[in-house]
């Protein structure tokens, strides 16, 4: 993985990870495991991995983007 795809922002399913604490490690839609640090308002830049997987109608996890 590259370090952009690193600093970049990521998406995670909302039923696997519904109230991460800050710190905890989540795994993004891409697969990438980074400990939980915030919502941010307006990333810089998006994982483009993870924009790819949140546009398809059921996330790797089986949950699907409607799921909350």
């Amino acid at each position: 993985m590259t370090a952009g795809i690193e600093r970049a922002a990521h998406a995670y399913c909302p039923v696997c990870n519904p109230d991460p604490g800050l710190g905890e490690p989540v795994t993004a839609l891409c697969g990438a495991t980074h400990p939980y640090w915030g919502r941010r308002e307006r990333p810089v830049n998006n994982c483009p991995v993870c924009e790819a997987v949140a546009a398809r109608t059921e996330y790797p996890c089986g949950h699907t983007g409607a799921e909350r």
